[in-house]
Parts: structure tokens; C-alpha cells; sequence
């Protein structure tokens, strides 16, 4: 019989509970200049970085690409700085993970769709 495939690492899932914690400290003193900053280095990431999005299942095409949206829309920049100001290290990692889901379970054709959807809503 074939081997079972390796299974994807999860997010956040070779964290600490103590390392959460911190992550999600960090996380809610992060000023809007922060998270643009964040937004920044999401558009110009090494391959290694690459490497490491997909090992857990994200798209970094499309991270990038949301990234570039949220950085050209300051109201939904703002938004992402409160939300993640009310979060608890749960909270985060099961967010986390859910997109993480949500992204293993779309087709090429769904990612297409959310691509273009994404360069719609950087125009507006």
C-alpha cells in the first residue's frame, strides 16, 4: 500500500500555549503603521517565506495580493487593528486555522475567483 500523505502542518499548531499568548500580545498593541508595515513585507517575502506559507496551506500569491488590497484600503486596515486589539490567543488560532481550512478546500477556479475579487475591491 502507498504511504498516507504527510499531513499539513496547522496553524499555529507548533506554538506554545505560552508563545500564543505572546503572539497575541504583540498582536493587540500592533498600532495601523504596524500592521502596514506587516502588509509590506507580505508583498516582498523570500522564497523561504514562500516555502513556509505553503507548508501550511496558504497561497502566498493570495496573501500577497490581500495584503496589497488591505494596505490600499485604510478603513479595512483600521478594522483589522481593532479586531485583532479584542482577540484572545484562542480566538486567533482558531481564526487562523479556519482560514487556513477554507483556503486547502478551494479549487483553482475558486482561487481565481478570489483573486479577482480581491483586485475589484483595490480599485473601489
Amino acid at each position: 500500500p502507498a504511504p498516507a500523505p504527510a499531513a499539513r502542518p496547522v496553524v499555529g499548531a507548533s506554538l506554545t500555549p505560552e508563545e500564543m499568548a505572546a503572539v497575541n500580545a504583540r498582536a493587540r498593541t500592533m498600532t495601523e503603521d504596524d500592521i502596514g508595515t506587516m502588509l509590506d513585507q507580505m508583498n516582498d517575502m523570500t522564497p523561504e517565506q514562500e516555502a513556509r506559507m505553503r507548508a501550511m496551506g496558504a497561497d502566498p500569491a493570495m496573501m500577497a495580493k490581500a495584503a496589497k488590497m488591505m494596505a490600499s484600503n485604510p478603513a479595512m486596515k483600521k478594522a483589522a487593528t481593532e479586531m485583532m486589539k479584542r482577540m484572545t490567543p484562542e480566538q486567533m488560532t482558531r481564526a487562523s486555522q479556519e482560514a487556513q481550512r477554507q483556503i486547502e478546500n478551494m479549487s483553482e477556479a475558486d482561487r481565481k475567483r478570489a483573486m479577482e475579487e480581491m483586485d475589484r475591491m483595490k480599485d473601489q
